[in-house]
């Protein structure tokens, strides 16, 4: 057993580092290290699958984020920008009604925006998330585009009307024109970035919907002041206490 102080779990108990071979070990510093810095569940959970833990890192990053980074003239990831990635994740999250992600992307979206100079812009955004439709003056036309795609494809992905599909290509085309790095595309280039942006947040929010179900059914739960890093003290610094309301409501006390 470990050594290390460890808050309560129910079905599955994180791993520490003391009970880890050096090379798993490593890997979970990784991404402790690429992920805020601090010690947390989903890499202690995610432990117990060395190889999963030594790889998840690399693969999230090239969707959540990496900025837009290129290879000689071939960009290879970072197609979409990391506000609306955010917004999709929290969605995506608060249908799914999973706790780790909606606590911990609430401080990281609210984060990245504030770190931005955004945050009273981010406060209804995230306040009414849960029910985006309901409230389109919080939100841009490609976000509210981007959100509809969100909730249904989160829901069941048969949904998607093509209409709804051009809709979405037509939204992404309008605000890349507004981008002084894409507006002298060529149609032809301007159409496969487009298509790259909707594969993008579609692997988003298909990864999340994996991620959400198995930070549910594993019970992952939030660090506590009983653990190394008190990540519930943050999330009550970080996020403001009518959104911290509404995920209660919502996820009523469950994973």
């Amino acid at each position: 057993m470990t050594r290390i102080k460890q808050g309560p779990w129910t079905r599955i108990r994180p791993l520490q580092r003391d009970e880890l071979d050096p090379y798993t070990q490593a890997g979970m510093m990784t991404g402790e290290l690429t992920w805020g810095g601090n010690p947390n569940n989903l890499c202690k959970v995610m432990a117990y699958t060395p190889r999963l833990l030594q790889t998840e890192v690399e693969y999230c990053n090239t969707f959540i984020f990496d900025p837009r980074t290129l290879r000689g003239d071939v960009q290879e990831a970072g197609f979409n920008d990391r506000f609306i990635k955010e917004l999709v994740i929290s969605r995506t999250s608060l249908i799914n009604r999973a706790r780790y992600s909606v606590t911990h992307h609430s401080v990281i979206g609210i984060s990245l925006f504030a770190n931005a100079g955004r945050r009273d812009e981010a406060i209804p955004k995230y306040l009414h998330l849960h029910e985006h439709e309901k409230h389109p003056e919080a939100y841009t036309e490609r976000e509210r585009v981007v959100l509809d795609y969100t909730a249904k494809v989160t829901r069941d992905a048969h949904l998607v009307t093509d209409q709804e599909f051009q809709e979405l290509r037509r939204v992404l085309t309008e605000h890349n024109l507004k981008d002084d790095q894409l507006k002298d595309l060529t149609t032809e280039q301007m159409s496969r970035h487009v298509d790259a942006q909707i594969v993008e947040l579609t692997w988003l929010i298909g990864h999340f919907c994996l991620l959400n179900r198995w930070f549910t059914v594993l019970q992952v739960p939030d660090e506590s002041p009983q653990d190394e890093w008190n990540f519930a003290a943050v999330y009550q610094e970080v996020v403001p206490e009518q959104i911290r309301h509404r995920n209660d409501q919502i996820l009523s006390g469950g994973f």
